[in-house]
């Protein structure tokens, strides 16, 4: 925690009561909530630490208020006649304290040393002053007399000075230091003491033996560990137990005792007179437990103890892994560990355990008994903290160290100690960073530019004019400390072969690397190779040496491995060939053999004049179909036929997709010749656009997926950019042109040689989308907005981006793009790559053109404006009182047919009722009195309602003027203002 500003007197705060330190609320608040705060105390989610003393405090960072120094009162005024924080009220705080001295005392005695009394003065930061009061009489440790102290002086010990003489623990002795407090511990009289058996002497510490009080010289004190040998009760045998006090126990071998042989299983027959007297034995089976708990001993009746068990049994490992056969009784005494060793990782979770046969190699295997768990990590962690100074003081464990815990009581300084940062603060805090400039002189002599720091100076940054590396060119603003400058011109450098140049970029001297001591080329004089491509033109075949450089030698004459191409001599038929021009052999190798019987075609004869033609240079024979193109070729010649060309379809590598364009090109030439025609004209034509960067785009209609993988495969062989919108059935394909775009080099339709041009397509419905259906966002500026679009329109229309500035809206109802292309702001008229024919009026009901509509009954053709938004209606009524299409009957769909047909309504021209039930456009009816009341239209027809929309009909312009007129950009000629509004 890191705290820069004053604890004014108006501010809260908190005070250790360890270290009596004062830090503001917040900032211990925000301490004790930090992680480098937790303490290891057996709650770390409530425990901290002060950051001064480092004592544990458990009270949460949520409950710590600000008091004053007693405690007693929370948030105490500011009285400025009163100590800062504090209450003005006495401390009372208690000042007794148990004695530290005084380990292990009762309560009493903790009782008796406590001070009664409490503070008595004003509430005060810091600790409370010792009690000045007398306490009553107390004896001094050794009672002999009584000593009157001040009330603070209680804890200190005070002696009289006179031998303390009391009774030490052995019982037998007093002690002999002076009065002093506390137990006065072992005897240390050194005593010659005797074992029990008496048969040894030694000198022992009087504290250190077990028998406290007096002692006779017959008893003994310690057990010298060696057999009694005190002749037992009976007089004829001796004590075999190793030295104890007390008597001996009586003889075992007394005729009272041993009734049986020495098995058990059968009882004496004759009586023994003496312990002397030998104990018979039987024919029947010891069958005594051996040592080893499991087996039975399979001797016949003995005297003594039973022979080590000799049944073999398996003895495993302590991990586990492997085994042995042994005699039993071994098993218990040694144990049997094999050479494997462990390698599972230790608690750390860094060191693997390398003792061999380690019981804990098992699979969960826990560790038992109080020895030591060899999966312990015993390593020193080592690691450096945080603060970088530091090392952890615990064992190799798992996880991140704990932070450092000590605290830095120096300053922080920058390096010109110009900033800086009191004490006290946390191990590991960072320097202060300075903003002053630094004042380290530079070695260039410009001024230094960055700012105070320890260690070097960064390289210097001033623009200044240096030469390359190579020496190539004078390079400007070039950092002044700026070491390796290269430029990006090729070396040139003569290469040590003194035949090759250096190719590689502008780079620091040398070229080559200097000559190894010893090298027999540099010691004659002669040319190293510098080890690049040797590149000399060959004389039988004019392709390049491909050996390394060797500029002592000539080039070898060795076959040549290029592949080449040959062909038959119409061209029709080729294959890849190795040279295998060179060499000393004259004759086909089998390599050459081998190549050639995979041929396609054999090769053609040679004149016999005895030098040999390399394979390279020789051609195939021409086949029957060979012979077949040419006689077709002279039979078009002829005539003056000139062929589809096909040949244009076959483009680049992907023969698949050859094949696709060559399948519908033989199916659909018309269709393929349409989109090469846009393509084209995209790329060569001139648009007329309204944008000012006039990019030139255009929608396709709806297709199915080969037709739009034809489009890709054509767009791209014009460098155009691609991109597939919407989701199946209704998903069509945009194209626009990019700097990349250029004309490929053969063109579907054109022949050879034939300059290309371009002129302006017309619109087919099979090929274009409806520009009715299509709302440009051209040059859009870049605080533009497209959210009303996407939240008015969104779900009924497709957003085609085609870069960051312009944009594409394609609707599937004529009047909600109409909606919108007036509700936008950066809107305007789609201009695609297609055009109406003016000529093709007669053509409107069958190629259903969409800017023609045909007049009934044979009349003048009355053809629409070249707006896409504005459409020609005869002005004779039709007894129906329905909308149809000329030309077809009431019932038949609109979308069956051509969409930009004429339409007709009995009622008066003018009133337009679109199509879509739910986009009910209404205008103004133009009457001779010039009222401006709108009338409802009558219900249309299902028939009617299948249209994409109806557009309004000119009433005051003539067929015949509406067929003279230009064709001008695409603009729409009915508005809408609020499309709800005109749907009630």
């Amino acid at each position: 925690m890191i705290c820069y500003d004053m604890v004014r007197r108006s501010a809260p705060v908190w005070s250790c009561g360890s270290c009596f330190s004062i830090f503001h609320l917040p900032c211990i608040r925000k301490w004790a909530r930090s992680p480098a705060s937790v303490s290891e105390a057996s709650d770390p989610a409530s425990s901290w630490r002060c950051p001064g003393c480092q004592s544990v405090h458990d009270t949460p960072a949520r409950d710590i208020a600000y008091t004053c120094f007693c405690g007693r009162r929370r948030d105490p005024p500011n009285d400025l006649f009163l100590t800062p924080h504090s209450c003005g009220e006495p401390c009372s705080k208690p000042l007794g304290k148990t004695d530290p001295a005084a380990k292990g005392a009762s309560p009493d005695d903790d009782a008796v040393t406590r001070c009664p009394h409490v503070c008595v003065l004003q509430c005060h930061p810091g600790p409370c002053p010792p009690c000045k009061a007398f306490a009553p009489e107390r004896p001094c440790p050794c009672g002999k007399q009584s000593i009157t102290r001040r009330c603070a002086d209680r804890s200190t010990p005070v002696t009289c000075g006179q031998q303390c003489d009391r009774l030490l623990p052995c019982g037998r002795h007093r002690c002999e230091k002076v009065c002093h407090t506390g137990p006065c511990g072992d005897c240390q009289v050194n005593f010659s003491a005797q074992c029990f058996c008496g048969k040894k002497t030694d000198i022992l510490v009087c504290g250190e033996m077990a028998v406290k009080g007096s002692l006779s010289e017959k008893d003994g004190v310690f057990s010298c560990s060696a057999v009694c040998g005190h002749g037992l009760s009976c007089g004829n045998h001796a004590c075999k137990d190793v030295c104890h006090p007390g008597p001996c126990g009586g003889c075992e071998l007394v005729p009272g005792k041993v009734t049986t042989c020495h098995c058990g299983k059968t009882r004496l027959q004759e009586k023994r007179s003496s312990c002397l007297d030998p104990i018979p034995t039987c024919d029947k089976v010891c069958d005594k437990r051996l040592p080893c708990g499991v087996h039975s001993c399979k001797v016949t009746c003995h005297e003594g103890k039973c022979p080590p068990c000799l049944v073999r049994v398996e003895q495993r490992c302590r991990c586990g892994s492997s085994g042995q056969m042994v005699e039993c009784y071994m098993v218990s005494m040694e144990e049997f560990r094999c050479n494997k060793p462990c390698g599972r990782k230790k608690n750390c979770g860094r060191h693997r355990c390398n003792e061999a046969c380690c019981p804990l190699s098992k699979p969960f295997a826990q560790h038992e008994g109080d020895n030591m768990d060899p999966h312990f990590c015993q390593i020193p962690c080592g690691k450096k903290l945080r603060c970088g100074q530091h090392g952890c003081q615990h064992l190799c464990h798992s996880g991140h160290c704990d932070p450092c815990r000590e605290t830095i009581f120096s300053e922080l300084s920058c390096a010109c100690g110009r900033t800086s940062i009191p004490p006290p603060q946390p191990c590991g805090t960072p320097t202060p960073s300075c903003p002053h400039q630094c004042i380290v002189p530079q070695p260039c002599g410009h001024p230094a530019s960055h700012q105070c720091h320890f260690g070097d100076c960064p390289p210097c940054v001033v623009p200044v004019m240096r030469e390359c590396t190579g020496g190539h060119v004078m390079l400007r603003n070039i950092p002044c400390g700026s070491k390796d400058i290269r430029c990006n011109q090729p070396c040139g450098k003569n290469r040590q072969c003194g035949l090759h140049a250096c190719a590689r970029t502008c780079h620091p001297p040398p070229c080559d690397s200097p000559p190894a001591n010893g090298d027999a080329s540099s010691s004659s004089g002669s040319k190293v190779s510098c080890g690049q491509l040797c590149g000399v033109p060959r004389r039988e075949c004019k392709h390049t040496c491909s050996t390394p450089c060797h500029p002592s030698s000539p080039c070898p004459d060795v076959r040549c491995e290029v592949r080449v191409s040959i062909t038959c001599s119409c061209g029709r038929i080729t294959s890849n060939v190795p040279c295998s021009a060179g060499g000393s052999y004259n004759g086909d190798s089998m390599f050459d053999i081998s190549t050639i019987q995979q041929l396609p075609m054999p090769l053609q004869p040679v004149e016999s004049n005895g030098k040999k033609v390399p394979l390279g240079q020789r051609k195939l024979c021409c086949d029957e179909e060979c012979a077949k193109m040419e006689r077709k070729r002279v039979l078009a010649e002829a005539f003056d036929i000139t062929p589809p060309n096909l040949d244009a379809l076959h483009f680049g590598e992907n023969s698949n997709a050859s094949e696709l364009l060559s399948d519908l090109f033989r199916r659909e030439p018309k269709w393929v010749l349409a989109i090469e025609e846009r393509c084209k004209f995209l790329v060569l034509g001139k648009t007329k656009g309204s944008s000012s960067s006039n990019i030139k785009v255009h929608v396709f209609c709806l297709m199915t997926k080969d037709k739009r993988d034809a489009i890709r495969l054509i767009a791209d062989r014009w460098k155009l950019t691609v991109q597939a919108v919407g989701w199946e059935p209704k998903r069509f394909v945009t194209i626009h042109v990019t700097p990349k775009s250029k004309v490929p080099a053969r063109v579907l339709g054109s022949k050879a040689g034939v300059p290309v041009s371009a002129s302006y397509p017309y619109f087919d419905p099979m090929v274009d989308m409806d520009p009715r259906l299509v709302v440009a966002m051209l040059d859009l500026p870049r605080e533009a907005d497209v959210s009303s679009l996407v939240l008015r329109f969104g779900g009924e229309c497709e957003l085609v981006w085609l870069n960051d500035k312009n944009a594409l809206a394609v609707f599937s109802d004529p009047a909600r793009a109409a909606t919108a292309l007036r509700r936008l702001d950066n809107g305007s008229a789609y201009q695609g790559a297609a055009m109406f024919c003016p000529s093709s009026i007669t053509q409107a009901s069958s190629s259903g053109n969409v800017w023609v509509g045909a007049q009934r009954d044979g009349g003048s053709a009355a053809k629409t404006s070249a707006n896409p938004w504005k459409k020609a209606g005869a002005s004779e009524p039709n007894p129906s009182g329905d909308w149809t299409v000329l030309g077809q009957s009431p019932g038949t769909s609109v979308l069956g047919q051509a969409p930009g047909s004429a339409w007709r309504r009995a009622d008066t021209p003018g009133q337009v009722m679109g199509t879509n039930r739910w986009t009910a456009l209404e205008t103004p009816a133009a009457t001779s009195s010039g009222s401006t009341d709108r009338r409802k239209l009558p219900p249309h027809s299902e028939a009617g309602s299948s249209s994409a929309s109806v557009p309004r009909a000119d009433a005051g312009a003539s067929a015949a003027q509406t067929a003279a007129r230009a064709v001008p950009k695409l603009q729409p000629d009915f508005e809408v203002e609020d499309w709800e509004e005109s749907c009630e």
